[in-house]
Parts: C-alpha cells; sequence; structure tokens
C-alpha cells in the first residue's frame, strides 16, 4: 500500500523573482514552475514557494523557513566553496539544533539543521 506524506510548504515573499529564482538555483534549487505572480522550486523533495511582493524591504522582512537536510555540514561545506554566506545561529537544540543559517536578497532567513525522525505521541 502507498504511503502517504504530507506537506507544508513555505510561501515566501520576493521583491524580484527572477533575481530570487536565480538566488536558489545557486543554491541548488530546481524550479518546477515560473510564472509572472508565483514560483515553485524543489530541493532534494522539499518544496519552497515564493510570490512577488515589489515594496519589500529586505531589512523589516522577518519571513523565514527551516529547511532539514541529511548532512547539514556537507550542505554548508558546499555553499561556503561555492560562497554563500553561511551564519552561525545559536539556537537550543531541543527540537534539532540549526547549524547554520542563509539569507536571500529580500532577507528570508533560511535555517538549515538535521532531519529528525519522527516522533510519535
Amino acid at each position: 500500500m502507498p504511503t502517504r506524506h504530507d506537506a507544508l510548504v513555505p510561501i515566501l515573499p520576493s521583491s524580484d523573482l527572477d533575481r530570487s529564482l536565480a538566488y536558489y538555483r545557486y543554491l541548488g534549487f530546481d524550479i518546477l514552475e515560473h510564472a509572472t505572480d508565483y514560483a515553485r522550486l524543489t530541493w532534494n523533495g522539499a518544496e519552497l514557494h515564493l510570490y512577488p511582493h515589489p515594496g519589500l524591504d529586505p531589512l523589516a522582512n522577518s519571513a523565514g523557513c527551516y529547511l532539514r537536510v541529511a548532512d547539514p555540514a556537507l550542505v554548508r561545506t558546499a555553499w561556503l566553496r561555492d560562497g554563500v554566506e553561511c551564519l552561525d545561529l545559536p539556537i537550543a537544540e531541543r527540537n534539532g539544533a540549526t547549524l547554520f543559517a542563509v539569507v536571500d536578497p529580500d532577507g528570508n532567513t533560511l535555517r538549515i539543521g538535521p532531519t529528525l525522525g519522527l516522533v510519535s505521541r
């Protein structure tokens, strides 16, 4: 029997969809869809959506998401090698360590940490 996978997909603002798509492609995301009013990307099965927000102030933007990956250190090493600025974050580890973060040109913060196993209730 097939397993059903639900997903929660972050939708982040972008003042310039073309610039945002170039940035995320640089990080290794693939474009699933690109229209004038919306974009969908994927990275190893995780989705990220972007919508246009022409007046967005990157310094006032508090949007972001958490990307869980199998080997955050490997991702960080690759991104640093490619010239991506990776920020250290002092975050409590009770829900999983956030090993680093990147901030896109619009001020969206992507926090990166390890994949966690499912927790039963």
